[in-house]
């Protein structure tokens, strides 16, 4: 009886760990990664769990490698999942490169990068 407790005790404490370590996983991106769009009005990106926005940016290259402003990082009203950059100035044709960070309701930070193109 006592063995089939502590397997079960081990195995729960396994499980439940899980849960206790979730980061916030990118979902999808608009501009879509690897792909070519339409001049952007701003940056969308959705995760898997609620974003802090004040913990929370991108910093947005052009193809050389510079920096392009945008304004700050704010979660959608209505979809605390997704975290919306707005951009100071319309994208000029060419590839761009996005470095995000983010911080979900737990404090877990996660950052990561994606590409995309704008039209010609």
């Amino acid at each position: 009886m006592k063995t089939s407790l502590t397997a079960f005790a081990l195995i729960a404490a396994t499980l439940g760990a899980g849960v206790a370590y979730a980061h916030p996983e990118l979902q999808s991106t608009e501009p879509a990664a690897g792909k070519a769009s339409a001049p952007p009005k701003e940056i969308r990106i959705l995760f898997n769990e609620n974003i802090i926005p004040r913990f929370c940016g991108i910093e947005l290259k052009g193809q050389a490698g510079k920096a392009i402003a945008t304004g700050k990082a704010t979660a959608d009203p209505s979809n605390k999942k997704l975290m919306i950059v707005p951009l100071k100035d319309q994208l000029s044709p060419g590839d761009y490169k996005v470095e995000w960070h983010a911080v979900s309701d737990d404090t877990h930070k996660v950052k990561g990068s994606y590409s995309f193109s704008v039209a010609r």
